[in-house]
């Protein structure tokens, strides 16, 4: 650890540890959401109401996941390697049709 960075504090490393769970069943629920049957396709129209909702939580899980990204960006051994993923997420993020 270098000497100017803070140490982190117990609850800051809960919260990284809450915020992995929660991706973690987030693959879960997403790989529960695929058909058991491999050329089916992943879901039939939904229903208006769950399609909105649906659009605005991705959007919302997007700049979650955009704001990760760029703490790994951060990171000074592994930094690099995620910099073209967190622009490619930030544009993403950018050109989401709801725009909330």
């Amino acid at each position: 650890m270098h000497g100017d960075e803070p140490e982190k504090s117990t609850n800051q490393l809960a919260v990284w540890r809450d915020l992995l769970d929660a991706l973690d069943k987030l693959d879960v629920a997403w790989e529960n959401a695929q058909p058991p049957e491999p050329d089916t396709p992943a879901f039939t129209q939904l229903p208006g109401n769950i399609a909105v909702a649906l659009a605005a939580a991705v959007e919302d899980g997007a700049k979650a996941i955009s704001g990760m990204t760029d703490v790994l960006v951060a990171q000074h051994d592994s930094g690099e390697a995620f910099q073209q993923v967190a622009l490619a997420l930030r544009h993403a993020v950018n050109q989401w049709p709801t725009g909330r």
